[in-house]
């Protein structure tokens, strides 16, 4: 009486077509990292990568939103400061909008390194069409 237990099939080896990157990381985590340290990273991965139109298309979109976060920002600034010269009290409020400008953008910046992660090709409206024109230009360097 010889049984023989099913063995598991081998794990599969390698990464389906189309799931390669140049940087030789896992695409998943090639796509978070694009968006880690915002810019930077979404210029080195957008530099270097050229096999993974995923890949690419999330750090120019990582590239187009800090971009448009840094923008956001400099306005909000210079909008506390002059209502902060006209009134205090705009001043204060006009900072109370600033700081839920900025937990809002915090909070989308979380959303696209989840976004990232799972390999969702997920567009920011208005930039993300950006992003894709931008990723398009330089495939196949």
């Amino acid at each position: 009486m010889n049984q023989q237990t099913p063995q598991p099939p081998p794990p599969p080896s390698g990464s389906p077509p189309g799931e390669t990157t140049s940087t030789g990381l896992d695409p998943k985590l090639a796509g978070l990292l694009c968006y880690i340290l915002g810019i930077v990273t979404g210029l080195i991965f957008f530099l270097i990568e050229k096999a993974n139109q995923t890949v690419r298309f999330h750090a120019a979109q990582s590239i187009v939103f800090s971009i448009a976060w840094i923008v956001v920002w400099v306005v909000l600034g210079v909008l506390g400061i002059v209502l902060g010269q006209i009134s205090w009290t705009l001043g204060n409020l006009f900072g109370i909008v600033s700081l839920l400008v900025w937990l809002g953008l915090f909070i989308v910046w979380i959303v696209l390194l989840i976004k990232g992660y799972s390999g969702e090709k997920w567009k920011l409206p208005v930039l993300g069409d950006i992003a894709e024109r931008m990723a398009a230009s330089g495939a196949g360097r």
